[in-house]
């Protein structure tokens, strides 16, 4: 299996105009390689080159997938607010029509991946697309990380803990909280940053090594957003790794065409989500 992150230029102003990021994990939770793409052909191509002769290809898209509302938010986006976990605001509108996922679930399609909001645990041979929010698992993995994530008030030492800056911002502020969040990586249990085909080359087409980077104000932003997509990238083939893997805890919280995201949870936090969706009437599993 191939477990392949998505850090899709999505956003108004960026579909179509900038790059989209992809890291590819083995079984064993390696980053064997990364990319980057100019658009939705290329992604769906590069996408089935590292699922070649593998035994299947699960996708984790840092993206919204599925957006039915023409305006608002989607009701899996308030059910993450509800809990302080940073969460995607899409509407058909702000995209004016078409939002730039559909177009990617489409060439995706076309190479034989398809959408589902539900990939199946330990399951060898499935060729599957699913939403992850990279935001929500880098706040979750800080959570488990400071080693309180069952303990305590969780609904209030998430509402203390920041939501990723690392997109916007001053350069010196985007770079610290790169940094922050490439530790939490560095950290995370199951997770190997580190494999001998990586180089720590920022202007690289691909297979960058960013543990080796010297992330600071002195690179550029163009720079800084090369690091975002790997980092993003990184978390979304996380999620989807972690996920298959039956370990360590998941949600998915909505279902089908209404729009679902994979996210990792476990114990306290799996069943705050599942509280919030069970009054709202919201599937999850």
């Amino acid at each position: 299996m191939r477990f392949i992150g998505c850090a899709l230029a999505w956003r108004p102003g960026e579909a179509r105009e900038k790059v989209s990021c992809l890291v590819v994990l083995d079984e064993r939770g390696s980053i064997i390689a990364n990319s980057f793409a100019a658009n939705a052909e290329d992604i769906a191509g590069t996408v089935a080159g590292y699922g070649s002769e593998r035994r299947g290809t699960l996708v984790g898209v840092d993206a919204p997938l599925a957006v039915p509302n023409e305006r608002g938010t989607r009701r899996i986006e308030r059910i993450l607010s509800k809990v302080a976990l940073p969460a995607y605001s899409a509407s058909r509108r702000m995209f004016g029509g078409e939002p730039y996922s559909e177009e990617l679930l489409s060439e995706l399609e076309k190479a034989g991946v398809e959408y589902t909001d539900y990939p199946f645990p330990r399951e060898r041979g499935q060729s599957v697309v699913v939403e992850v929010d990279s935001a929500a698992t880098l706040k979750v993995l800080s959570l488990e990380r400071s080693g309180t994530a069952d303990n305590g008030d969780l609904a209030k030492r998430l509402r203390a803990m920041d939501d990723p800056k690392f997109r916007k911002g001053n350069k010196e502020n985007r770079a610290a909280d790169l940094r922050g969040a490439i530790e939490v990586l560095w950290d995370t249990p199951g997770l190997r940053l580190r494999t001998g085909n990586l180089a720590a080359d920022i202007s690289a087409p691909e297979n960058v090594d960013v543990s080796k980077l010297d992330v600071s104000a002195s690179m550029s932003h163009a720079e800084l957003d090369r690091t975002v997509g790997l980092v993003e990238g990184m978390l979304a083939a996380y999620t989807v790794h972690r996920h298959w893997r039956g370990r360590n805890g998941s949600i998915v919280v909505g279902a089908g065409d209404e729009g679902s995201v994979l996210l990792p949870a476990r114990n306290a936090l799996r069943e705050r989500l599942a509280e919030e969706c069970s009054t709202a009437g919201v599937p999850y599993v």
